[in-house]
């Protein structure tokens, strides 16, 4: 059997090989549980509704699902609140089985969408963090208060102007000071617009993730610009006369002062009773225009 495999960039699921090749689970529990660990941390699907958009039927799909809970890839678990009485519904999907009840209770006890490691801790990766790596998240100063604030707002215009990006106020808050980097290092409001909002996907399932990725990958370096506030500098003048000097030039005196020009002499004034302006327009053009011919 030959095999040819382009590993992805990007928008890709780490599936161990024992979950693939596991010989109690048919393809459409394989799949229904690839689906269901491909999805980001804070998305709202169940296994219901990915059942929904994948081809197999209803009995296929509760057939998959009865296997992953008998092999211990999915587990359920009911409470009920003490204090209103209303029960709710966890469901916990996992890459590898959980049979034991400390297990499966230190799974529903994680933070999040990260699992507990089974079994004894091991020893460190060699290689996995090299020394004196640097991160965009490592000692990077923290933006002002009012930087930040104005960042949020912008993310929240994103997601007034974009449905596909709009984000909660914990999800904004959250994002903010990312976003305020951009404001800091001297890029413009309509510039971390762009940056976000250009060539969005059909479907964005996590805007917090994809609107943090962007920021990430596309934050601009620090640009020394001037503050446009700040009062223009005065214009280095003449020390003789006081006019502006020229261009380049910013100490010593302009050219008239130093004699190098001669100053312009005044136009003379056509002395009183002389020929006006207008006559002497005409009289010049009589001499110019050329003789009738005979």
């Amino acid at each position: 059997m030959m095999r040819h495999a382009i590993p992805p960039t990007r928008f890709f699921s780490q599936t161990p090989n024992d979950l693939i090749r596991h010989p109690r689970l048919n393809g459409t529990a394989v799949r229904l549980l690839q689906w269901a660990l491909s999805l980001p941390g804070d998305s709202r699907e169940t296994l219901q509704s990915i059942g929904e958009k994948m081809p197999e039927g209803r009995i296929a799909l509760r057939r998959a699902r009865q296997q992953l809970e008998a092999e211990g890839f999915v587990h359920t678990r009911r409470s009920q609140c003490p204090r209103t009485g209303r029960w709710t519904t966890r469901v916990l999907v996992s890459n590898v089985a959980l049979r034991t009840a400390e297990e499966i209770e230190a799974a529903f006890a994680a933070p999040g969408d990260r699992m507990p490691t089974v079994g004894a801790p091991a020893g460190r990766a060699v290689g996995t963090s090299p020394k004196g790596k640097n991160t965009d998240e490592v000692n990077t100063p923290h933006p002002a208060a009012p930087l930040v604030a104005r960042a949020a707002a912008v993310l929240h215009r994103v997601g007034r102007m974009e449905a596909r990006l709009a984000l909660g106020v914990a999800e904004a808050a959250g994002l903010a000071p990312l976003a305020a980097r951009w404001l800091a290092n001297g890029a413009s409001e309509l510039e971390l617009r762009t940056a976000v909002t250009a060539g969005l996907p059909t479907a964005v399932h996590s805007p917090a993730g994809f609107i943090a990725r962007r920021l990430r990958d596309k934050l601009p370096a620090p640009r020394t610009c001037a503050d446009p506030a700040a009062p223009a500098a005065p214009l280095p003048e003449c020390p003789g006369c006081g006019d502006p000097l020229p261009r380049g030039q910013a100490t010593g005196v302009c050219t008239p002062c130093t004699g190098a020009v001669p100053l312009p002499v005044p136009a003379a004034v056509p002395a009183p009773g002389g020929p006006s302006g207008a006559e002497r327009v005409r009289a010049a053009l009589a001499v110019a225009r050329p003789a009738p011919r005979a």
